[in-house]
């Protein structure tokens, strides 16, 4: 779409600055793809959360932030640089001081999971470092990504959610707490988490439809690497490798499917974004 239809069709404000700069206010129901001479800033982007484009030709920024969007005409090109500087300064940086903080994460979550396996018998800490990698590929907030690596740790080790909390923060302790089985259904009476994988999974489902797109794209990274290793696996030892599950590979169908739903369900859905179009490619491969 051209961006002066996009704005005659859609727009429900218009701001005029006197630096020159008109900012229009644009009311869309669904993502916009990018608007012809305009160029995606994926290094700036962080989706589903935040997405900027630019054009020189235009002379004009877009700028979709937590779902509105906004454009910004700029009648002289040094007013368009500066705005795109201050973009940069404000969002480019981030991620340069993100680095050290991922890696004390990544150290500590070594080191709890440093005994477990896999159920191919590879390394535990294989499964949080791609989930985390799946994050970092969509661009999310640093906390979602160190939330990433942390996601199993209280259901897999001693570590608690007041732990993460002290830690690294109350917003990762959030995002981890929400990805993680309450206490009384991971540890049955029995002992035995097969009698209750199915309660399990209803209780899964059932919280992710009402999640929030951050912790809909957290789960959806987790289940993502999971189903990947899942068609590696099969691939490489048969259908004879679903024997080790705690479902049979009809239940696990279920799963994966309901799960899809969930992530695709409601205003705050994250269908549109490349972990659940991967997610869903690989459920249609494997089942």
């Amino acid at each position: 779409m051209k961006i002066r239809e996009l704005i005659s069709q859609y727009c429900s404000n218009i701001e005029k600055k006197r630096n020159g700069i008109t900012i229009y206010t644009i009311d869309v129901s669904e993502p916009i793809e990018t608007p012809e001479l305009f160029s995606y800033l994926d290094f700036l982007s962080e989706e589903p959360f935040r997405r900027i484009w630019i054009s020189d030709p235009y002379r004009m920024i877009a700028t979709e932030i937590d779902g509105e969007l906004t454009v910004y005409e700029h009648v002289r090109m040094a007013n368009y640089r500066i705005q795109l500087n201050e973009l940069q300064d404000k969002y480019e940086g981030q991620k340069e001081t993100a680095l050290p903080e991922l890696a004390d994460v990544f150290a500590f979550t070594v080191d709890k999971h440093k005994n477990a396996t896999r159920k191919s018998g590879i390394p535990y800490i294989s499964h949080p470092m791609d989930v985390a990698s799946i994050l970092l590929k969509e661009n999310a907030p640093l906390e979602l990504v160190l939330a990433g690596l942390l996601h199993d740790i209280v259901e897999d080790t001693d570590v608690d959610i007041v732990t993460v909390s002290r830690k690294y923060g109350q917003q990762v302790a959030d995002y981890v707490d929400a990805v993680t089985e309450p206490e009384e259904l991971r540890k049955p009476a029995t002992g035995d988490k097969a009698q209750t994988w199915k309660e399990r999974k209803e209780h899964t489902i059932r919280k992710m439809e009402r999640a929030n797109c951050e912790i809909k794209l957290l789960s959806c990274a987790d289940k993502l690497a999971n189903i990947r290793d899942l068609i590696s696996d099969v691939k490489m030892e048969g259908e004879s490798f679903w024997d080790k599950f705690n479902a049979p590979k009809k239940e696990q169908e279920w799963y994966y499917r309901s799960m899809l739903e969930a992530f695709a369900t409601g205003p705050q859905n994250i269908a549109e974004t490349r972990a659940y179009r991967d997610f869903k490619e690989c459920v249609e491969e494997l089942l």
